[in-house]
């Protein structure tokens, strides 16, 4: 499966920006996806903050996904209101229609003091022949939502993320660690910029198991200082079980612990 994850410039998406030059944007994304022959793309997180709600942001989304029909694409993540409560949110979308929803499991201290509530779950979908997951954000910093995708199946993880500034200079990409210890496949974008007076600094990178790399570094691709928007790369689901069978670090593991540990 040929994967893409979105580049994201300091202030290529801004609060500034009217919501129409955020969707000629994300078009323009999308149709250099079709051209690099993508079958899935990742945008950044917080994407979705820049529209005044979320059900504005997913259904423009919604819409412009029915002139790509083979595409499916995952938004970034979204400030989700429902009931009274407010998540941080994303989903995973093919040809006008929703295929996957997930609310973050965890908080940051910022998402507490903004009155976020916490999601409960994580949630699959196959896609192409690989189970596929949402890893948001804040989760990737709590390694037990990756050991409890990955025990539950997952070969893929997308990750929309938004990481502070301060945590980015320890942790470059935190999904790399929970990829090789988990070896799914995972595909981060990372979101650059401001919201709320918070600076956001995060990388983009297609992520593999280290035995599937050509310098077993667990990195297929990663963005540079140049002006490519769009990393690419080719996701062999065959090639990746055979490196687990070669060090299978889930088979023994108790599930149901970890599932309790997301509650």
């Amino acid at each position: 499966m040929r994967i893409g994850a979105v580049v994201s410039r300091k202030d290529d998406f801004n609060s500034s920006m009217d919501k129409d030059d955020v969707l000629n944007k994300i078009l323009m994304l999308l149709v250099k996806a079709l051209y690099e022959q993508v079958e899935v793309i990742v945008f950044p997180g917080l994407l979705g903050c820049f529209f005044k709600s979320d059900r504005e942001y997913v259904e423009s989304i919604l819409r412009l996904s029915i002139d790509f029909k083979s595409l499916i694409i995952c938004p970034g993540s979204y400030f989700e209101t429902l009931n009274g409560k407010k998540y941080h949110s994303s989903c995973i979308i093919q040809n006008g229609r929703i295929l996957l929803r997930q609310r973050q499991i965890y908080l940051s201290k910022w998402e507490k003091d903004e009155g976020f509530s916490r999601g409960e779950d994580a949630a699959f979908v196959n896609i192409h022949g690989f189970k596929t997951s949402l890893l948001i954000s804040t989760d990737l910093f709590y390694p037990q939502v990756s050991r409890y995708i990955a025990m539950s199946g997952a070969d893929l993880v997308l990750s929309p993320a938004a990481i502070r500034e301060q945590k980015y200079c320890f942790n470059i990409s935190p999904l790399w660690e929970n990829v090789q210890q988990n070896l799914f496949f995972g595909v981060e974008s990372g979101f650059k910029g401001s919201y709320k007076n918070m600076n956001f600094n995060s990388l983009s990178i297609i992520h593999a198991p280290l035995e599937m790399t050509e310098r077993e570094n667990g990195i297929l691709e990663i963005e540079r200082n140049n002006d490519c928007n769009l990393i690419v790369a080719n996701l062999d689901n065959e090639k990746r079980k055979n490196a687990i069978k070669k060090f299978d670090v889930l088979s023994k593991l108790n599930i149901k612990l970890y599932e309790d540990m997301l509650k």
